[in-house]
């Protein structure tokens, strides 16, 4: 009897799970339309009058001072975001704040947290924001990021994609 139920809810809910993956495929295919996506191996784009840079790590790769610095844990199975935003100036280009949001998907398209934290260095200046999550070996991850700059108006819709290797 219960080997019947069992089969009689497993049959029942496949159905469900499958459609809820392709309402989450849609969605994710219509947010992914208007974003634009960074090549690979390119880390600095323009957009009017700003830059944005990323670029993503494994942070094994950091030195360790670096690592302690900024209160990073060193692992080749965990990845270091870092997004900086310039302004286009007359005179060059100036680091500037902006709200940073980000989130990362997996090919299988399970998110991963991210919590991005604002660094500001005096000597030179710099701004940028950083965020860590851990990563599988052959894993590839696809950063969708909303930036918006201070005083602009919309944010700048951003894509990122990256394979890792850990071993």
């Amino acid at each position: 009897m219960r080997t019947g139920s069992a089969a009689k809810l497993a049959f029942l809910l496949i159905p469900l799970v499958l459609l809820g993956a392709c309402e989450q495929q849609s969605t994710s295919n219509q947010s992914n339309s208007a974003r634009i996506a960074y090549a690979a191996n390119v880390h600095d784009k323009e957009f009017d009058n700003y830059i944005i840079h990323i670029n993503a790590l494994t942070t094994d790769q950091l030195p360790t001072e670096v690592a302690r610095g900024y209160k990073i844990s060193r692992s080749k199975n965990r990845v270091l975001l870092n997004v900086s935003v310039r302004e286009k100036q007359a005179n060059g280009e100036t680091p500037v704040t902006a709200a940073v949001v980000v989130i990362a998907k997996n090919l299988s398209s399970q998110q991963k947290n991210v919590k991005l934290r604002e660094i500001k260095d005096t000597d030179p200046v710099a701004i940028y924001y950083i965020g860590e999550l851990p990563v599988s070996n052959e894993e590839t991850i696809t950063f969708e990021l909303d930036v918006t700059p201070a005083g602009a108006s919309k944010p700048l819709l951003l894509s990122y994609t990256q394979q890792f290797f850990t071993q």
